[in-house]
C-alpha cells in the first residue's frame, strides 16, 4: 500500500507540475528518501526486499513492539517469491493504482477548469466594480473636508510653489508621495475585513445566484460557474457594486481619520496655500490627484473583490464543490469498479498476514481487543466436521505439528504452481506436506484439496467438509488406511482447537483477518477454502413482488453483503441503509466520550463489552459490519436527509452524544424518509418520484413498509442495547407510540420541523 500511495503521489505531482510549470527535484528526492523504506514494509516482495531490507530494519527501530516480528514476515515473503497469491496481489495493486490515478486526475482536472472559470468571473466583477469605485473616489476627493486634507498633505511636501512641477514630473518623488497615501488607504480598509455585516449581505446574494444557477447547470460545479458566467454575472456584479457604494462613506470617513492622524504626527505645516497657485499649477495638482484617485480606487477595488472572492469561493466549496466532487468520485470509482479492486487487495493483504506473520507464542500479554474472543469462537467451530478448513487452519496446524505445508494450484495452462507456503515459526520444520488446491469449477463446485506424495497426486475423497484435514492427514501418514486417516483428520481438528484455546491472544489477529476476508466477495479463493458450503448464486429481478418482499428487511450490514453476493442484481434497486448512520455514531463518541448511548452502540458495532476502543477504527474502515441496516429502494435512499445532509448527521450525532434515546430514534426515522416527505417549507423542491413509473413503484413499496420497518428497527435496537442501561421500556413505548400515531408526518412535530429546517 505504501508503494501504491507513493506512486499515485508521484503521478499527481507530475500532473500539478505540468499545470504550474514548477518541479523541485530536491524536494521530490527528500520525500522519496523518506518514503521508500516505509513502502518496503507495506508492500515489499522478492528481490525488492533484499535490496531495501537494511533501510526497513532501521526504520522499524522506532516503531511499536507489534512490529518486532516484521523482519521475519518480510523475509518469509521474499523466500516464497512470486507465488500465485503474490502475483494476484500485485495485479490488484497495479489495477488500484491505475484506477485511483484516473479518479484523482479527473477531479484535479475539474478543479483546474473551475479555477479558470472562477478567475474569469472574478475579473469580470472586478472590472465592473472598478468603474463605479473610480467615480466614487474622484467625487469624494473633490468634496470637503477630504479635498482640503489631501491638498494640505500634498502641498506640505513643498518648500515653494515652484516645486509642484518637479513633484508631479519626478517619478521617484511622485511615487514616494503616492506610497504615503496608499499606506493610509490600506489602514482605512483594514476594518472592512473584520466587519462581517456587509459581507453577510453579499453572501446572501451569492447564495441566491448559485441556487438560481443550479437549475440550469445539471448539478456540476463547472456547469454552475458557466451559468453564473453567462447568465447571472450581472446580478453578482450589481450586488458587489451596491455593496461597494454602501461602504464608501465608511471608507472615506476612515481615510479622513488616517489623514488627520498622519498630519498631526508628522507636524506638517503648509508653506504653500492652494489659493496661491497659478492656473497651470492648479492643473498640475489636479493631475496628481487624478493619479492618487486611481491608486486609491485600485486599492479599494482589490480589497472589496478579495473579500468577495473569499465569500464566493468558500460558498462554492462548502455548498457545491464538495458534493459535486463526491458525486464525480462516486461515478468514476463505480465505473472503474475501484471499490471491488480495493476489496480484493485487502483480501490478499489479510492472506499474506495469515500465511507469513510469525506467531509469538512467548508473548503472553495482548491488548483488550485480542483477549481471545475470536479464538474461542473458532475453536468451537473447528471441532465440528461441518466446518470447512481454510488457510488459517493450515497455519495453526503447521505451527502445532512442526510441519512445512506447501499448497499448489493449477494455473490457466493446467500446470501446478505454488499458491502458498507455510512454515512453523517457533521451531524448525520436521516434515513437509504438499497439498493441491482445486479451485472452484464444474468438476469441483465448492473447491477441493488433494495431496501430493512422492511426486504423485493422491486423490482425497470426503463426504463432508473435511477434505483439507483428510488431505493433511494423508500427507502426514502416507501409508495409513482410510479408517486411520479419518481418525487422524478428526484428531487434527481437536489439536487445532486445543492450540487456539491455550494460546488465545497470539492467534486472535489471525482469526480476525480470516473473518474480515470472509465478508469480501472472492475472499474464499485467498482463504483456499476446500469443500466450502456451496453458494447458490441467482439473478435478482425487480418486480412488485420482489420489492414487497425485500423492502423493509432488517439485517446486519455484513449479512447484506453476503446476501447481495448470492443474489446478483439486487444492489441495482435495493440499498442497505444504516439506521442510525455509522458516521453519526462515531461522531457522537468524539463529541462526548462519556456518552453511554454512543458507547453502547459502539459495543454493538465492535461486538465487545466493555467497549474495546482499539476496534472502533474497524467500524469506520468496514462501514459498521455488525450494525443493523434497513433494506430500502435505491432511489429513495439517495434522497434521505441522512444521505444528503452532513448537518443532519451532525445533529443526530449530537442527540446520541447527549444520551437522548427518544430524540435519537425519532431523528433516525425522520432521516430515513425521502426529503420531500419531511420538508414542511415551501421554497425548496425535492424529488417526489412521480416520474418515471419505476420510481413511483419503488416509492409505493417503501411507503407501505415504512411504519412497520421503523417499528422493527426500534425493536431491533432495543434488543441489541438490552442490559447496557441506556434504552428502557419507557423509551421504547414513547417511540413506538409516536410511530403508530405517525408523528413523523405531523407538521407540528418539533423533531420533524428541526430536520426540515436543516435539509
Amino acid at each position: 500500500m505504501g508503494l501504491i500511495i507513493e506512486g499515485i503521489s508521484d503521478c499527481i505531482s507530475s500532473i500539478e507540475s505540468m499545470v504550474t510549470g514548477e518541479f523541485s527535484w530536491k524536494s521530490w528526492a527528500i520525500e522519496k528518501a523518506i518514503s521508500i523504506g516505509l513502502s518496503l514494509i507495506g508492500f515489499g516482495v522478492g528481490k525488492l526486499i533484499a535490496k531495501g531490507f537494511k533501510a526497513s530494519k532501521v526504520l522499524m527501530k522506532g516503531l511499536s513492539k507489534k512490529l518486532k516480528l516484521m523482519p521475519k514476515f518480510l523475509s518469509r515473503q521474499a523466500k516464497e517469491g512470486l507465488s500465485a497469491v503474490t502475483k494476484t496481489n500485485m495485479r490488484n495493486a497495479f489495477k488500484l493504482t491505475a484506477k485511483t490515478m484516473v479518479t484523482e486526475t479527473i477531479i484535479y482536472g475539474f478543479g483546474k477548469a473551475e479555477e479558470a472559470l472562477l478567475r474569469e468571473i472574478l475579473n469580470g466583477i472586478k472590472n465592473e466594480v472598478k468603474k463605479k469605485v473610480v467615480g466614487e473616489v474622484k467625487s469624494n476627493m473633490e468634496k470637503e473636508p477630504l479635498a482640503a486634507l489631501v491638498d494640505s498633505i500634498i502641498l506640505s511636501h513643498l518648500q515653494d510653489k515652484q516645486q509642484l512641477s518637479n513633484l508631479v514630473q519626478d517619478n521617484n518623488k511622485k511615487n514616494k508621495l503616492l506610497t504615503i497615501f496608499k499606506e493610509l488607504s490600506n489602514s482605512a480598509l483594514q476594518p472592512f475585513y473584520a466587519d462581517l455585516s456587509w459581507q453577510k449581505k453579499l453572501n446572501s446574494s451569492i447564495s441566491s445566484v448559485i441556487n438560481s444557477a443550479k437549475s440550469k447547470a445539471k448539478g456540476t460545479t463547472r456547469g454552475i460557474l458557466i451559468a453564473i458566467q453567462t447568465i447571472h454575472m450581472t446580478s453578482l456584479a450589481a450586488d458587489a457594486i451596491s455593496t461597494v457604494l454602501s461602504l464608501s462613506d465608511k471608507f472615506f470617513s476612515n481615510l479622513k481619520e488616517q489623514l488627520n492622524k498622519f498630519k498631526t504626527e508628522k507636524g506638517f505645516s503648509e508653506k504653500v496655500k492652494p489659493s496661491e497657485l497659478s492656473a497651470s499649477q492648479t492643473d498640475l495638482l489636479k493631475e496628481f490627484k487624478q493619479d492618487l484617485a486611481d491608486t486609491i480606487s485600485a486599492l479599494l477595488t482589490d480589497a472589496i473583490v478579495e473579500v468577495f472572492h473569499q465569500k464566493f469561493s468558500s460558498h462554492i466549496v462548502s455548498h457545491v464543490q464538495g458534493t459535486v466532487h463526491g458525486v464525480i468520485g462516486h461515478y468514476v470509482k463505480t465505473g472503474l469498479n475501484s471499490d471491488r479492486t480495493e476489496e480484493k487487495l485487502r483480501a490478499g493483504q489479510n492472506n499474506r498476514y495469515i500465511a507469513h506473520m510469525p506467531v509469538d507464542l512467548n508473548y503472553a500479554h495482548r491488548p483488550a481487543e485480542e483477549s481471545g474472543r475470536y479464538s474461542q469462537s473458532h475453536a468451537e467451530k473447528i471441532k465440528n466436521s461441518t466446518t470447512a478448513g481454510t488457510i488459517l487452519d493450515v497455519k495453526v496446524l503447521s505451527e502445532t505439528t512442526g510441519t512445512k505445508v506447501v499448497i499448489l494450484t493449477e494455473n490457466s495452462h493446467g500446470k501446478l504452481t505454488k499458491m502458498q507456503e507455510l512454515n512453523p515459526g517457533s521451531k524448525p520444520a520436521s516434515q513437509t506436506v504438499t497439498l493441491i488446491y482445486r479451485a472452484k469449477s464444474a468438476q469441483y463446485p465448492d473447491g477441493h484439496y488433494d495431496v501430493r506424495i512422492n511426486d504423485q497426486t493422491v486423490s482425497v475423497t470426503s463426504k463432508d467438509k473435511s477434505c483439507l484435514f483428510h488431505a493433511l492427514a494423508r500427507g502426514l501418514k502416507p501409508e495409513a488406511g482410510e479408517e486411520e486417516i479419518t481418525v487422524e483428520a478428526d484428531r487434527l481438528r481437536s489439536m487445532e482447537a486445543d492450540t487456539l484455546l491455550r494460546h488465545q491472544g497470539q492467534w486472535e489477529p489471525f482469526i480476525k483477518r480470516k473473518e474480515w476476508t470472509e465478508v469480501i466477495r472472492g475472499g474464499d479463493w485467498y482463504m483456499a477454502e476446500g469443500a466450502a458450503p456451496k453458494r447458490v448464486v441467482k439473478r435478482m429481478v425487480e418486480n412488485k413482488k420482489v420489492l414487497k418482499k425485500e423492502v423493509g428487511k432488517i439485517e446486519k450490514y455484513k449479512d447484506w453483503k453476503k446476501y447481495a453476493t448470492t443474489n446478483v442484481g439486487i444492489g441495482q434497486f435495493i440499498n442497505a441503509d444504516h439506521q442510525p448512520p455509522v458516521s453519526s455514531i462515531l461522531q457522537a463518541r468524539k463529541l462526548n466520550q462519556n456518552s453511554k448511548l454512543a458507547e453502547a452502540m459502539l459495543e454493538v458495532a465492535t461486538k465487545s463489552s466493555p467497549l474495546s476502543t482499539n476496534l472502533i477504527s474497524n467500524v469506520q474502515k468496514y462501514h459498521g459490519l455488525e450494525l443493523p441496516t434497513v433494506y430500502v429502494p435505491h432511489e429513495t435512499h439517495r434522497e434521505f436527509p441522512s444521505t444528503k445532509s452532513k448537518t443532519f448527521r451532525t445533529t443526530l450525532a449530537t442527540a446520541i452524544s447527549k444520551d437522548d434515546v427518544v430524540g435519537t430514534f425519532k431523528l433516525t426515522i425522520l432521516g430515513a424518509m425521502p426529503r420531500f416527505m419531511v420538508y414542511t417549507g415551501g421554497d425548496k423542491v425535492f424529488k417526489n418520484f412521480k416520474q418515471p413509473t419505476i420510481s413511483k413503484t419503488r416509492l409505493d413499496a417503501f411507503q407501505k413498509s415504512f411504519q412497520q420497518h421503523s417499528l422493527n428497527m426500534v425493536q431491533r435496537w432495543s434488543t441489541l442495547l438490552q442490559g447496557k442501561g441506556v434504552m428502557n421500556n419507557n423509551h421504547v413505548t414513547t417511540i413506538t407510540t409516536w410511530i403508530n400515531n405517525k408523528g413523523y408526518m405531523n407538521q407540528n412535530d418539533p423533531n420533524r420541523n428541526l430536520v426540515s429546517s436543516i435539509i
